[in-house]
């Protein structure tokens, strides 16, 4: 399962600066921690409307995780917020 690939896949098409788009996957035995890192203008279309689209990236890791024995956490990080 290669849930850094999968992401990759699905936001490009979406992102305006998809070089900007970072996946990080840390996590000890069976739990997985991904963060995703985007181009600020790039994130609202991450989260989607009424934070839909970042739901449905959350079921869809979160149930590849559990088909391969892991509990899967998606995170969308915020870098502007822990620099001020």
């Amino acid at each position: 399962m290669n849930l850094e690939a999968f992401l990759r896949d699905v936001l490009t098409p979406l992102l305006d600066h998809p070089e900007a788009l970072r996946v990080e996957i840390s996590g000890e035995g069976k739990q997985r921690d991904v963060l995703v890192f985007a181009a600020p203008s790039d994130r609202g279309r991450i989260i989607g409307k009424h934070g839909r689209m970042i739901s449905a990236l959350r079921t869809l890791c979160r149930t590849a995780g559990e088909k391969a024995g892991l509990a899967v956490n998606l995170e969308l990080d915020d870098e502007d917020e822990r620099e001020a």
